[in-house]
């Protein structure tokens, strides 16, 4: 079975490292003003971080419509049987539904994984389905491996600017007025428990004790470092980035912590430094 996977800018990858995976790619867009972008595409993150840094306030919205039927259009044309999508999570975009919609109309038998989180968990997946797919494994299959790692991941990140928040409408003025006066780090979290979205896991005082709590949650939730991928993101997280490198590399001697930087559809929502873990178990089936 000739099996396309298709992802977005969610992963944090641009279209060129998207292709050089073997992966099919869906820019989502970035307004800046009266600027507007396809993600991934002409607007890298550290154009997004400078504009951050003069206090512009970025939105994202889904991938141009007529992208996405093209691609589709093109994959049937190109006599592909099935296409395996990993969009970022439903709970934070409707990509999803965009992707299923135009694979219907092009009348491809899809599979849909919902990564219930973004950025490097949800291209692990897409490069895990990939792999898999040339392995020969059925749809059915890769969806059922890829579903038993979305179980486990968990996606926690604190967000340092929460002026940043109010500004999106994400944070009340008076939250966020006294959550900087005290200090308050809100730690948030996104996973299969929060439907996919961004919720509120905890509040403490000062970014250590912020750090130190997500690495708690993440030993509290099983993290094997022989069984599960770990990576740590930031959005110029200054010191607080190496804090929480060590922190981890103490807590769970010999594992593996990939480093990344927050891709701009995300760092539009969440502003500049923040910092982020990313855990998951492997998948079934894929060697490193």
């Amino acid at each position: 079975m000739k099996i396309a996977v298709v992802t977005d800018s969610g992963t944090g990858w641009t279209k060129v490292q998207t292709e050089e995976r073997g992966l099919f790619y869906l820019p989502l867009q970035v307004k800046c003003g009266d600027d507007e972008f396809l993600d991934g595409i002409d607007i890298t993150v550290n154009e997004l971080y400078a504009r951050l840094k003069n206090g512009e306030m970025p939105t994202t919205s889904m991938p141009p419509l007529g992208q996405v039927e093209a691609l589709f259009a093109e994959l049937k044309e190109s006599g592909y049987e099935h296409v395996i999508a990993v969009p970022l999570s439903a709970g934070i975009s409707s990509t999803a539904s965009m992707i299923e919609a135009a694979a219907k109309r092009a009348e491809l038998p899809i599979t849909l994984v919902d990564p219930y989180t973004t950025v490097n968990a949800q291209g692990y997946l897409a490069e895990c389905a990939f792999v898999l797919a040339k392995q020969g494994v059925e749809p059915a299959e890769i969806e059922r491996r890829l579903k038993a790692s979305v179980e486990s991941a968990n996606t926690l990140l604190v967000p340092d600017d929460l002026m940043h928040l109010k500004r999106g409408g994400r944070l009340t003025p008076l939250a966020a007025t006294l959550g900087s006066m005290l200090k308050i780090k809100p730690i948030l979290q996104l996973n299969v428990s929060t439907g996919g979205k961004v919720d509120v896991l905890d509040k403490v005082r000062t970014m250590s004790k912020a750090l130190s709590r997500m690495v708690d949650v993440a030993k509290e939730d099983g993290f094997d470092a022989a069984t599960y991928k770990l990576r740590l993101l930031d959005s110029e997280g200054g010191d607080s980035v190496a804090q929480l490198q060590q922190l981890l590399e103490e807590t769970f001697p010999g594992c593996k912590i990939e480093r990344s930087t927050i891709c701009p559809v995300i760092a539009a929502h969440t502003g500049l430094g923040v910092v982020a873990i990313q855990y998951q178990k492997k998948v079934e089936g894929v060697e490193e």
